[in-house]
């Protein structure tokens, strides 16, 4: 099972070191984007974190967290340890 946390949850585990990862396409994350996310395309998420301890606290969200759910699905099946998903988020263009 995949960890849930909420927005007001967020700015803690931000505050605790958390990678905080848009896994939409790069013209949503353009269009809008929470502050302090990095976009990583769910297709690109084990590319992009390449090169980061699996135990690293990392927080997904996408606009309707199927891909967030999914990537994170991928990241803990791949020896991801700290993964959590904000899932869902909607964001003003």
């Amino acid at each position: 099972m995949i960890p849930k946390i909420t927005m007001k949850e967020l700015s803690f585990y931000q505050q605790q070191g958390a990678i905080l990862i848009d896994v939409r396409d790069p013209i949503e994350y353009q269009k809008s984007h929470l502050n302090g996310a990095f976009n990583i395309p769910s297709a690109r998420i084990l590319e992009g974190l390449r090169g980061y301890p699996k135990d690293t606290l990392i927080i997904l969200y996408c606009s309707t967290g199927k891909r967030s759910r999914t990537a994170s699905q991928l990241l803990l099946s791949m020896g991801y340890t700290n993964v959590y998903d904000l899932g869902k988020v909607t964001l003003e263009s």
